[in-house]
């Protein structure tokens, strides 16, 4: 069924691919373009000559931010700088596109474009959070950036984009983090988990337009568009999986849990009292029991070991459907690179090279989510 699709431009280096996404939409749809005056120099003189491109209110009739607004099925910005979404999120309508917007009365989908240093700033991250309350944040995705630089804020691709908003994907859980486990009121065990990896893989299947659960460690940064849920030991974390799995298609289960527990005291331990000893029991294996408990979600579970053995009897202990490896001995918890192996339950899938963890998110994704 044609749509009536309202595609807007920011000023963006990224605005060129708009004219692909233009021209894959206009075979299906009615399609409109409003630019921003940044945006529409990032045009192409053939594009502006065949297509009808307003900046603002001269050059069309009446008011046509009511009118637009009110005519479209589906709202794009694409792509969104960091500007115009701190603009949108405090519903600043300095021009026309802005203006549509507020007219506009359902979702809006935005893709960002910006370097990752802008797509990091803790008040973007603030504004995409408010904004993906009542719009559809699509991407961004890590790869190349201006000027030769890579990082999280490219723009997803035009094909990307369609699908994202043709097609409603399912919800899938991802872990990331460390838990801690309390000792007495003050001491903890726990351990240097990043949480970088789940991050990656939080960050690259939102990309591809799949609903995220993100489960982190309170110390893990949020992601702005994801469903945050913060844990804080195994108990929780346990406790918030087995809420969130029922409705998911995959697991990520990238969270370091602890394998150790002791049991907790609600006062300070005190040096005075001299030589303690602490005993340590083994943890639950959340993972081994979610999976029990959820038999038809497809299970992903991560092996941090001091070597490269395929440990196939573990993936059929937990009676998980793939397990990732990777040797911190070679890769130390904390870097920004990794290297694994990926199993299922009779074969090695792929053994990658020593790549960041955006790009291992990428092949982690290829090899487990059909």
């Amino acid at each position: 069924m044609s749509n009536k699709i309202l595609l807007g431009i920011t000023g963006s280096v990224a605005a060129s691919k708009s004219e692909l996404l233009y021209n894959i939409l206009a075979k299906d749809n009615n399609v409109k373009v409003i630019a921003t005056s940044g945006g529409k120099r990032y045009l192409s003189k053939k594009f502006l000559d065949n297509e009808s491109v307003y900046t603002s209110w001269d050059e069309l009739p009446g008011s046509p931010h009511i009118e637009l607004g009110r005519w479209a099925d589906k709202f794009l910005i694409y792509p969104a700088t960091a500007n115009f979404i701190s603009k949108m999120a405090m519903g600043i309508a300095d021009d026309l596109l802005l203006s549509t917007i507020l007219m506009h009365t359902k979702p809006v989908y935005i893709a960002p474009a910006m370097h990752q240093e802008m797509y990091l700033n803790h008040n973007i991250q603030s504004n995409l959070k408010f904004l993906s309350k009542n719009n559809i944040i699509c991407g961004p995705r890590y790869g190349n950036l201006d000027i030769g630089d890579k990082g999280e804020g490219r723009l997803i691709e035009p094909e990307e984009f369609v699908t994202l908003i043709n097609d409603k994907k399912t919800k899938i859980v991802v872990t990331s983090g460390g838990t801690v486990e309390h000792i007495d009121s003050v001491r903890t065990i726990t351990n240097n988990s990043s949480g970088k990896q789940g991050r990656a893989i939080a960050l690259e299947l939102l990309a591809r337009g799949y609903e995220i659960t993100y489960i982190h460690a309170s110390n893990i940064d949020e992601i702005p568009h994801a469903n945050n849920i913060e844990f804080t030991n195994s108990e929780s974390l346990m406790n918030i999986l087995g809420r969130e799995v029922v409705d998911a298609s995959h697991l990520f289960m990238v969270a370091a849990v602890s394998d150790f527990v002791t049991d907790y005291t609600d006062k300070k331990l005190s040096r005075k009292n001299g030589a303690l000893n602490i005993t340590l029991r083994p943890n639950i294996d959340i993972i081994k029991s979610i999976v029990k408990n959820n038999p038809n979600i497809i299970s992903i579970a991560f092996s941090a070991q001091l070597d490269d053995e395929l440990r196939f009897e573990k993936l059929k202990d937990k009676n998980v459907n793939f397990l990732v490896i990777n040797n911190i001995k070679n890769n130390q918890v904390g870097s920004d690179y990794n290297e694994v192996s990926i199993i299922n339950s009779d074969r090695l899938l792929i053994k990658t090279n020593r790549l960041s963890k955006y790009e291992i998110a990428v092949l982690i994704i290829d090899n487990t989510v059909l």
